[in-house]
């Protein structure tokens, strides 16, 4: 019979790692998306879909804040991966509620500033 291995730290360092994964797809599809409204006037030029830019409200502007916010969540998702890989190691893993309070209220001011600028082209003649 073989033996197991039933170390729970293993388990915790895949589970840091999948977490890490997750980060990464969030991030790559925070800059996709991004991508995809900065170029939206291309794919749209009747303008039906965005409304006339005023000041530096641009969708262009939009596409490039989301793209930003994506790279930085791959930036800070290695680097969190990699203090909690520590953390793990060392057996003194603590949680980082102000990181994912920042980055929740960081997406949701994305999402009402896009609902904003949705709202601009119903209201604009």
């Amino acid at each position: 019979m073989e033996p197991t291995i039933d170390d729970g730290r293993v388990r915790d360092h895949l589970a840091n790692e999948r977490t890490y994964l997750a980060w990464m797809r969030t991030g790559i599809a925070t800059m996709g998306f991004g991508v995809v409204i900065a170029k939206l006037r291309y794919l749209f030029p009747s303008n039906a879909l965005t409304p006339p830019s005023r000041g530096i409200i641009h969708a262009s502007n939009i596409g490039l804040l989301f793209t930003i916010i994506g790279l930085i969540t791959v930036v800070l998702s290695a680097w969190r991966y990699a203090v909690v890989r520590e953390q793990i190691r060392t057996q003194r893993y603590q949680t980082s509620r102000e990181l994912i309070l920042l980055f929740s209220a960081i997406v949701v001011i994305l999402g009402l500033f896009i609902v904003w600028y949705l709202m601009r082209s119903v209201v604009s003649p």
